[in-house]
């Protein structure tokens, strides 16, 4: 749970640096109890491609399940990633907290970017941090997604190949009990292999 701790502080100290806009993505994608109105299972469909390369197992198919259940310190969401009909337990996070489904995505990213380019996890972590802490969104009836480049303007952009201008997109309603709807990391259009995607599934 570490994890989603280091990137809902970040966030927080980024979008508490200055006024917050009345858009602003992280008001949505960070609002505390993101799980909180429901009680069954939710399932989002997952799908990464992306080089061979030692250390990075490509999965092609598979679900990010989020199950609320009770417990001592209140209702948990236990996280599990569903591989080739295998269930692989991440974590139980509170209920009351940020959205995890989100942070796991994020830190996905930062992993295969990592391997990929051999460049350090903590500066990619760091820039999409900002990217997200600085990040608008339209306000608008329904689902809406926000479009991010996060490296478009780093200086590092020469060592990141397709990475620096890799494509992070988010949907979400903020009208529904789960906002988040939506997520794509996306180096295709620059010619790179590889995209991510973690998609809501019929509730």
């Amino acid at each position: 749970m570490g994890f989603v701790r280091g990137w809902l502080v970040a966030v927080a100290v980024v979008v508490g640096a200055g006024p917050v806009a009345a858009g602003q993505l992280a008001d949505v994608i960070f609002r505390p109890g993101a799980f909180a109105e429901t009680t069954d299972q939710t399932r989002y469909s997952h799908a990464r491609s992306g080089p061979e390369i030692a250390g990075l197992r490509l999965v092609t198919g598979g679900e990010l399940v989020v199950s609320p259940h009770d417990a001592p310190a209140g209702t948990q969401l236990g996280l599990t990633h569903r591989v080739d009909g295998k269930d692989l337990p991440v974590a139980d996070f509170p209920a009351t907290g940020g959205d995890p489904v989100l942070l796991w995505f994020l830190e996905n990213t930062v992993r295969s970017m990592a391997l990929i380019t051999q460049g350090s996890p903590f500066y990619i972590r760091n820039r999409l941090r900002e990217a997200l802490g600085a990040a608008g969104l339209e306000r608008a009836e329904g689902p809406v997604t926000a479009e991010l480049r996060p490296f478009a303007a780093d200086p590092r952009r020469e060592q990141m190949g397709a990475f620096a201008d890799m494509v992070l997109r988010i949907t979400v309603d903020p009208g529904q009990p789960v906002p988040l709807r939506a997520l794509s990391a996306d180096t295709t259009a620059a010619g790179g292999s590889y995209r991510e995607t973690l998609t809501l599934e019929s509730r």
